[in-house]
């Protein structure tokens, strides 16, 4: 049983590892001001960049701290899933940011099974 639960949590760090990668990479860039200008306009953004860049910087730093990590999971989930309503509503294809919140979940369920403790349920001892 304990062998199990190493793979699970090595999958959820290898998951989480290359996702905050990610989001490192693409939340310097928009912080520093390396997102291509027309991008930014043709998604209606205009200057929040650097705050959504800043925001995604800080999900996926808190999303690697072991103590951090439900926090970092659920602000992670916030930005993807602001990401799909953002491409939804622009008429775009949102099919990779769907996939990085289903991997952001999939690396929780692994790496912090403590995360969906409300979701079991338990007999209380009266």
């Amino acid at each position: 049983m304990k062998a199990t639960r190493n793979w699970k949590m090595i999958g959820g760090w290898v998951l989480h590892g290359l996702l905050a990668g990610i989001m490192i990479l693409a939340g310097s860039a928009k912080v520093f001001g390396l997102f291509p200008p027309e991008e930014v306009a043709k998604l209606g953004l205009g200057l929040p960049i650097q705050v959504i860049g800043a925001g995604e910087l800080a999900s996926a730093i808190l999303l690697l701290i072991p103590r951090t990590s439900s926090l970092g999971l659920l602000l992670t989930s916030g930005f993807w899933g602001g990401a799909v309503c953002l491409h939804m509503s622009k008429a775009e294809p949102f099919v990779i940011q769907s996939v990085f919140l289903l991997v952001t979940w999939v690396g929780g369920y692994l790496r912090v099974p403590g995360a969906f403790g409300s979701f079991s349920v338990q007999a209380t001892a009266a």
